[in-house]
């Protein structure tokens, strides 16, 4: 192809020369290449190319004329990337023409084509917008009665320049289009309706209620059927574009639209039934009332057939189920072909269809319903399962399917609820597993399968039976035991295999039924479902080969169950089937990576049943597939599969097999491919755990000096397996040939996770009982290591499990009492608390005393005294009964160590609020401890205490809470007094101590019964709770604030019988006070402070929680009064500027319709925080906080338009958001996407 890029010009002039040529072939190669050119958005058009553009507008324009059709359908290919190039006066040129064109010709669908094209691909702006509704709105509504073209291009108009339309323009298109459907014909009218829709998302609220109302009136002075049939699909149109506005009107139209059914008209009936599932779909709320009317509908048409008499006969056979030999004759005459009912005016099949559709949307919104659907529709679904129109049959059985389905996602969502509740719910929970809809399944389960075995013998419909099997697929997941009917469905799947088609459900439902269900259940069809799975694997077809090699696992599982059925034949026969397919080199490799999953599965469980030279000959396979670059990834999941199952029998495997596999799998820890070392070192993992006994020392030798490389690279994600396979080896072996305690050592500092830290404390641990804790205490005992706790840890571990106590620590308690090096002092009482938590109620008493800690309490040095308070609390934590009572016999007003004996108790308290053991040990003392800590003076003001009581409120606040939650029952009701304190520094504690309950979950140990639930006693709790919302101090205020993230986050029960009144008092916290702003001098500088501000950022902060814990109730959340805060939180602080973008778009995320409303603001606000320029001399945390909130608004920005893409796409609830604001929509292209162009791979950061 030639180049344009040197002369554009030079290049156009011939093509438009050519487009008046004679020869038809010479004007559709130009008009190929001048595509080509235009499409070319690299190519740039020479300096005279607004002369250039106007003499391809011409050129393209005159083809829409040429006698040769693939010449004009080229033109208007043309048009698509003509129009970014042409300007305002250009595009306005070019609708006159192709306006006046579509009048002037006969066949104005060309035109029209063209015009859509420009619609569809012109750049969408205000200025644009205004042309196109100017141009074309006054020629295209005068023929929408008489042409379908100009319908679809007024549709395509308004969706995209929908914003641009004028209030008087909106309310002529709608009377326009209304007056199409009351004097309108044929197509015409139906494309109003769908015109209709898309106008809606444009109607003020005073043209959607007239709108409303014009629907109403026609309904109520009854229409022809014809009309009717219009207005009923205007209202489902409307449903599916405006459901949310539509709603207080569905009463009214419901009814009318469940009265027009009556009418003897198909086709009227047939758009009610549509309109019925679109309300129900969309409106499931507001359609409750409705429900019976529903389902009687549904019941009534679902069996609708007029010209088939068999239809009450079905009801009578339902009615006596004994009747079967008639039944059978019935279903012989239905399924004979030659003889089947034809009728080709009948389309009562549509209303059957749409019937079942309609029952299907009511199951799928309406779950709490189920068990009254088994009663009143499942029967009549089973009943009509013998239909005969096949669209109809397979729309009855998928509706079926999806009442199983629900079933199965109910009950699941039942027992999880069922699980976490508490005792004092068990009553509602024997309710719920009462009304199990899974419990009247069974009724029906045995009609069910017989019809289906009836319909996978008898009729030829592949559609039919592929619902049939979904039906069987859903049904035997979710029943408890198997009918006896289940006998004559399960013969009929093996003749059903015969169809390619079907062979992949077949075996998924092989999968489902073995999974679900015991082998003395199955054991009768053990042969059909070995036969089934053994004759997909041999399928040339990948894959359903190897969808049956991975049934294959499952049917494996199963037949090797302990039982006294006589499996061993079947397993013989997947035996051979698998290994087959996994050495099969001509096999696909997605085959054998199944197969070799398969054999992993057969050297677990069937060791009973193959021979030991079978099992070798397997496990040799597998070795050879471990060395085949392609199978390597399934061979090493499978080979880890064996060492993680406790079923395998590790004497089935000899040394040479065991100590190879380490061998490729340790090699395998050098390859530069992530994924793969990965896998082959958690592997190795379980491999050296399950066969340690088989692998030898040089093989062990060897491993470590590949795990030496892993752990040198300090990579996270390899660190802890590595460590955790040379605690194995050292273990089992006693050493370590290959020095590492110089890269362990490194390691100490480095780690501070405990996915980290305790494999590696583990390995300490080995190495230490193995005799090198002399070597590792030398290399440990450094400075920079001890002073991180991960260095105390490690220490204390090597010198406990090395037997080094009584010899280490005399000589650590010297080291602690240095008073010429602090940090030194400090390391030592770090690990002296590590030794004392690991010796736990061991530790002698004369080894390390308190009193030698409260020698340390005098040393002047601030932080070696808060370790020593931390190491007397770590030594009192496990010897509770010996220290505590002297802790708390120290802790009095007058002590001058009263912040280090709280410190003391935190500690204790902590490690005994992990376990119920723990917790009981401590009981004797909460009381005690309770009162010493109230005792204490923590009600001074923190600003008039100084920071250091400040320090101990805030401790002895968390001990309050931990004691609280160790007692619920005795504690929370003195909180609750406390709460109403007049003194400002003890609600300051209080409200600290009750904020840490909010926090906890219900796993924390407790001493109390658990019926008396520690959130039922929060409840009253959380009432006087809120008051503190408006404490007059400050700081209480902050606290109280911050504390309901907490509540929202953790215990959102709490809060949701009280959401008006919390949001109420967060909300009027987000507002500045001006009375709390005042001036400080600066040197010669005044500047202004905001004493409020803290309490507005954890009032932000707690809006976004609740946002987040009631998502679901938007209803109760005030979204428009929480998207106005947002917004004014736009011109706030940094921090609070970030929070409120995070809310917008988290609102857009839950209700996009309410941030609709306020697109216009926000797009003013995104501009100016995008566009806004620091001054040069900014520095550079100013910066930083710039660039940070620029990338949450564009973040935010992007969030908007992503919930608007989601509504539109879901619900079509809301038009795009650049059509609902032609200020957002400037936003977005002119600012938000530039921005992102030059940014973009930051915004998501």
């Amino acid at each position: 192809m030639a180049s344009y890029n040197t002369n554009t010009s030079y290049a156009i002039q011939p093509l438009l020369e050519k487009l008046s040529s004679e020869d038809s072939d010479f004007r559709f190669m130009s008009l190929s290449d001048l595509h080509t050119i235009l499409s070319n958005r690299t190519v740039a058009l020479a300096s005279d190319s607004t002369t250039t553009i106007n003499r391809i507008v011409d050129g393209v324009l005159k083809s829409l004329s040429d006698n040769n059709a693939e010449v004009q359908n080229l033109a208007v290919k043309c048009l698509a990337p003509l129009t970014a190039r042409i300007n305002d006066s250009q595009l306005t040129n070019v609708l006159n023409r192709l306006s006046s064109f579509s009048t002037t010709e006969s066949d104005g669908s060309l035109a029209s084509t063209a015009l859509r094209t420009i619609i569809t691909n012109v750049p969408v702006t205000n200025t644009v917008g205004k042309i196109f509704v100017g141009r074309l709105l006054h020629t295209l509504l005068p023929n929408l009665r008489n042409s379908t073209d100009s319908v679809d291009v007024l549709v395509d108009l308004v969706n995209r320049f929908g914003a641009s339309l004028t209030y008087e323009q909106v309310g002529e298109t709608q009377n326009a289009l209304i007056g199409v459907l009351e004097t309108g014909k044929g197509l015409v009218r139906k494309r109003a309706v769908g015109a209709l829709g898309a106008l809606s998302n444009h109607l003020t609220p005073k043209l959607w209620d007239n709108m409303m109302k014009y629907l109403i009136d026609s309904f109520s002075q009854g229409v022809p059927a014809d009309r009717l049939r219009i207005l009923v699909s205007v209202c489902g149109t409307l449903c599916k574009t405006n459901s949310a506005r539509l709603s207080p009107y569905l009463t009214p139209l419901t009814e009318s639209v469940l009265k027009s059914l009556e009418v003897e008209d198909d086709d009227v009936r047939e758009s009610a039934l549509i309109t019925l599932d679109t309300f129900v779909g969309l409106c499931s709320t507001e359609m409750a009332a409705f429900t019976g009317d529903i389902i009687a509908v549904g019941s009534r048409f679902v069996k609708f057939d007029p010209n088939y008499a068999a239809v009450e006969e079905d009801e009578e056979e339902m009615e006596d189920a004994d009747d079967n030999e008639d039944e059978d004759n019935e279903l012989d005459d239905e399924y004979d072909e030659d003889g089947a009912f034809s009728d080709e005016d009948d389309v009562s099949w549509r209303l059957r269809r749409c019937a079942a559709k309609l029952l299907a949307t009511l199951i799928e919104t309406r779950p709490d319903l189920l068990s009254h659907l088994y009663t009143s529709v499942a029967p009549l679904l089973v009943s009509r399962f013998k239909e005969r129109e096949e669209t109809v049959r397979v729309e009855v059985l998928n509706t079926f399917a999806a009442l199983i389905r629900q079933t199965a996602s109910t009950t699941t969502a039942a027992a999880s609820a069922s699980s976490s509740r508490r005792k004092r719910r068990m009553s509602d929970d024997s309710m719920i597993l009462e009304s199990d809809p899974r419990s009247q399944l069974p009724d029906l389960s045995g009609r069910v399968f017989k019809l289906l075995s009836q319909h996978l013998l008898k009729i030829s419909s592949l559609p039919s039976k592929q619902a049939c099997l979904t039906v069987a697929t859903e049904t035997v997941a979710v029943l408890p035991s198997l009918p006896y009917e289940f006998s004559l469905f399960i013969p009929t799947i093996e003749p059903a295999m015969s169809q390619s088609t079907l062979r992949t459900s077949i075996i998924h439902f092989v999968s489902i039924l073995v999974t679900n269900h015991s082998l003395e259940q199955l054991a009768e069809y053990l042969p059909t479902i070995v036969s089934v799975v053994v004759a997909g694997a041999d399928d040339k077809f990948y894959k359903i080969s190897s969808e049956a090699l991975a049934a294959a696992g499952d049917v494996i599982i199963l037949i090797t169950t302990p039982s006294s059925v006589d499996t061993s034949k079947f397993i013989t026969q997947l035996h051979e089937t698998v290994v087959a397919k996994a050495t099969a080199s001509e096999s696909d490799l997605e085959v054998r990576e199944k197969a070799i999953m398969a054999i992993g599965q057969l050297l677990i469980c069937a060791r009973d049943t193959l021979s030991k030279a079978e099992m070798d000959a397997d496990a040799v396979i597998l070795l050879d597939r471990l060395k085949n670059e392609t199978t390597r990834p399934a061979t090493i999941r499978s080979i880890e599969n064996i060492g993680a199952s406790p079923g395998a029998d590790v004497s089935l495997f000899d040394k040479k097999w065991v100590t190879e596999v380490v061998i490729e799998l340790a090699g395998l820890l050098r390859k530069s491919n992530r994924a793969l070392r990965a896998s082959a070192l958690s592997a190795l993992k379980v491999v050296t755990e399950k066969f340690m006994s088989q692998i030898d020392e040089a093989t062990a030798t060897g491993l470590v000096s590949v795990l030496r490389g892993v752990i040198v690279e300090d990579d996270l994600q390899f660190l802890g397996p590595a460590l955790s396979i040379l605690t194995t080896l050292v273990t089992a072996l006693g050493t370590l040939h290959g020095d590492i305690t110089d890269i362990l050592v490194g390691l100490v500092p480095k780690l501070t996770t405990p996915i980290t830290t305790e494999p590696l404390l583990a390995l300490l641990s080995a190495l230490a009982r193995a005799g090198q804790a002399q070597l590792l205490v030398s290399a440990l005992s450094n400075e920079d290591t001890l002073i991180t706790p991960t260095g105390a840890k490690a220490l204390a571990v090597v010198i406990v499990r090395g037997g080094l106590v009584d010899e280490k620590v005399p000589q650590i308690k010297a080291e602690a009492s240095r008073t010429d090096n602090d940090a030194a002092a400090r390391s030592a009482l770090m690990v002296l608390g590590e030794i004392a938590k690991l010796l736990g109620g061991g530790l002698p008493k004369d080894l390390l005393s308190l009193d030698y800690l409260f020698r340390q309490f005098a040393t002047p040095s601030d932080e070696v005294r808060v370790t020593a308070a931390q190491t007397m609390g770590a030594i009192a934590a496990s010897n509770v009964d010996t220290y505590v009572p002297v802790i708390i016999s120290q802790l009095t007003p007058e002590s001058t160590n009263a912040k280090l004996l709280v410190v003391a108790l935190k500690e204790v308290v902590v490690f005994n609020s992990t376990t119920k053991a723990r917790a009981l040990a401590l009981a004797p003392y909460t009381a005690d401890l309770w009162t010493r800590l109230f005792a204490l003076d923590l009600g001074a003001s923190s600003k008039a205490a100084g920071g250091e009581n400040s320090s101990v409120k805030v401790i002895a606040a968390e001990c309050i809470g931990r004691l609280t939650t160790l007692d619920p029952a005795k504690f929370i009701p003195d909180l609750q007094l406390l709460l109403r304190s007049s003194d400002v520094g003890t609600r300051s504690v209080i409200i600290s101590a009750v904020r840490f309950l909010f926090s906890q979950n219900d796993a924390s140990a407790t001493l109390a019964d658990e019926s008396a639930s520690a959130d039922e006693l929060l409840r009253p709790v959380v009432v006087d709770f809120f008051a503190l919302l408006e404490d007059s101090d400050l700081e209480n205020r902050r606290l109280a604030t911050s504390a309901i993230a907490s509540v929202a986050h953790n215990k959102p029960n709490l809060l949701a019988d009280h959401l008006p009144r919390v949001l109420g008092l967060l909300f009027q916290d987000t507002f500045a006070r001006p009375e709390l702003v005042r001036e400080v001098q600066m040197g010669p500088f005044k500047h202004k402070v905001d004493d409020g501000l803290d309490v507005r950022k954890a009032a932000y902060d707690s809006l976004y929680a609740m946002l987040v814990a009631f998502a679901q109730r938007k209803a109760e959340l005030q979204l428009d009064v929480m998207t106005e805060r947002a917004i004014g939180g736009l011109d706030d602080d940094h921090d609070i500027k970030i929070t409120s973008c995070v809310m917008i778009g988290k609102i857009a995320e839950i209700d996009a319709g309410v941030v609709a409303t306020k697109l216009d603001v926000l797009a003013k606000k995104f501009t100016d925080v995008l566009s806004l320029k620091l001054k040069e001399t900014a520095i550079k945390q100013e910066v930083e906080k710039q660039g940070e909130l620029q990338r949450r608004a564009m973040r935010t920005s992007q969030e908007i338009q992503s919930a608007f893409a989601a509504a539109e796409k879901s619900t079509d609830a809301v038009s795009a958001s650049t059509d609902i604001s032609p200020a957002w929509g400037k936003y977005v292209t002119e600012t938000l996407r530039t921005k992102t162009a030059v940014g973009g791979d930051q915004v998501m950061r």
